[in-house]
């Protein structure tokens, strides 16, 4: 006789902590819920799960998890399907069914959750362990009246041979009622809790460890894809979640890696949320996206050190412009070296992306996509956004334009004043220009320049203020390099901008 499998859509906020994060929620949190009429029971376990999959990675290829786990000699198979992850809430199918052994059996599950071009016999024939997870799991039984969901605390390690990664991870996982009571608990445990939103399964992470390879960085595609039958909430809720995604992916690379490049792309991802939002208030009039962009404008400005540390990337490039001078003075790479560590540790990288604000942004964000609390405040969501875009494109071209002078040459200030208009006119353009295929490209390649022409501006203003805390024999002679270096590339931007004004829009 078969054993029943057990379904249900798994919905749950997955967050990164630190080993404190227990005795942490213990002492500062669960007083507070306890106060709040809210049941809570308290259980303990020790977890051992084995991940299989065929030696060509069936599971793997299809974002699919087949495990076995342990548990006071008891076990249970697990399949969990290809979900979705938006800004760190999860929703997954998940079937389960007892097992006699810890040896997988995929013909004890329902035939319906395949797809009938599976030989499920002959995958089931393949299968091996790839590796497996063990930890200790102190899970909270969270209800009330009008909900219930589990809180859970992860400590232990994934492992495949010698090899292992840590786990330290707090699941909220929603049992009965509204997804939104995860938001309201995780609101409370990130106070007091330093962690931050994942979108990075422990199956994944045990893939990333099979293959000994920390997830690649990647950049921001050219422009956010969009469909030309996109209502404005859509479009917005696009934006969102690239940038989420955008984020948290790189949150988790500077987290196992320290790659200084993560932080360039997490900074990026804050600037994208935060344009995004700009542009779609006036449509999305709600108090929430109100509140959400001052967090983010707080955000932001706590990342603009970044910007710093970019131009001293730059400037100690091997390639770029400055290739040819700068890497060949050794007083001068030191000095940028110094001032690099500097930024990083004043500015603590690592705590910043764990920190009440930014991950109290990424909850809130990630909250506004599954509330939409817009919809009760105005019916203008549902307009297909390309009737705004024209107009939204116009109105921010137009600002640069204003700022432009038509008949006067530009000075290096006047284009480093430029920088934080340049930038949000570009973003409008990434976020919309997907609707305008045609010669999107040729309109914006020119304005692009002058953005690059900008930041390498920025680079040699840095280069001057380091000249006067260093001492070189050989300042004189850079400081007369840094001018024709200025003087060269404001040329080259006058050339450039005078292209990007008599070209034609492409809305």
């Amino acid at each position: 006789m078969r054993k029943p499998v057990v379904y249900f859509m798994e919905i749950e906020l997955k967050l990164i902590s630190n080993q404190n994060a227990l005795s942490l929620f213990e002492a500062k949190v669960l007083p507070t819920l306890r106060k709040q009429n809210i049941q809570i029971e308290q259980s303990h376990a020790h977890l051992y799960n084995e991940y299989y999959d065929t030696p060509d990675e069936f599971f793997g290829k299809r974002k699919m998890g087949c495990r076995v786990r342990s548990r006071n000699q008891q076990y249970e198979q697990t399949i969990k399907t290809k979900g979705t992850a938006e800004g760190g809430l999860h929703q997954r199918p998940e079937y389960n069914v007892d097992l006699d052994s810890a040896i997988p059996d995929l013909s004890k599950f329902d035939p319906q959750i395949w797809t009938q071009d599976i030989d499920i016999k002959a995958v089931n024939d393949k299968l091996q362990g790839l590796f497996s997870t063990h930890f200790e799991r102190t899970t909270f039984d969270i209800s009330t009246d009008d909900y219930s969901l589990e809180l859970v605390f992860d400590l232990g390690e994934v492992k495949k041979g010698q090899d292992s990664l840590p786990i330290c991870e707090i699941e909220l996982e929603l049992v009965r009622g509204d997804p939104t009571a995860l938001f309201d608990i995780a609101q409370q445990l990130i106070k007091h809790v330093p962690c931050r939103l994942s979108n990075v399964t422990k199956a994944a992470r045990g893939y990333q460890l099979l293959h000994g390879r920390i997830p690649e960085i990647t950049s921001l595609p050219l422009f956010l894809p969009l469909d030309m039958n996109d209502s404005c909430e859509r479009a917005f809720c696009k934006t969102v979640e690239l940038a989420l995604n955008h984020w948290q992916h790189h949150q988790q690379i500077y987290s196992q890696s320290r790659n200084r490049k993560a932080l360039r792309e997490i900074y990026e991802s804050v600037q994208l949320l935060l344009q995004g939002i700009a542009l779609y208030l006036p449509i999305l009039q709600c108090k929430e996206l109100l509140d959400l962009h001052k967090q983010l404008l707080t955000l932001a400005q706590a990342w603009a050190w970044q910007e710093q540390l970019e131009s001293i990337h730059q400037l100690r490039s091997k390639k770029g412009p400055f290739s040819r001078k700068i890497p060949r003075n050794q007083n001068l790479m030191n000095y940028l070296m110094g001032r690099r560590e500097g930024l990083l540790h004043a500015h603590k990288p690592h705590e910043l992306n764990m920190s009440v604000l930014s991950t109290g942004v990424q909850l809130a964000a990630s909250r506004v996509l599954l509330d939409k609390p817009w919809r009760a405040q105005n019916s203008g969501h549902d307009v297909n956004v390309k009737k705004h875009a024209k107009g939204w494109l116009s109105q921010s071209w137009q600002t640069v334009q204003q700022s432009l002078p038509k008949d006067t040459s530009m000075d290096s200030k006047q284009y480093l004043a430029l920088d934080a208009l340049l930038r949000q006119s570009l973003l409008n353009g990434f976020l919309l220009a997907d609707l305008f295929m045609d010669s999107r490209g040729h309109f914006r390649a020119p304005w692009l320049d002058l953005a690059t022409g900008v930041r390498e501006l920025k680079c040699l203003n840095l280069l001057q203020d380091a000249l006067s805390d260093l001492d070189t024999e050989d300042k004189a002679d850079f400081s007369s390099w840094i001018n024709d270096k200025i003087s060269s590339v404001v040329k080259v931007m006058e050339q450039t901008r005078e292209v990007a004004m008599d070209a034609d829009t492409y809305w």
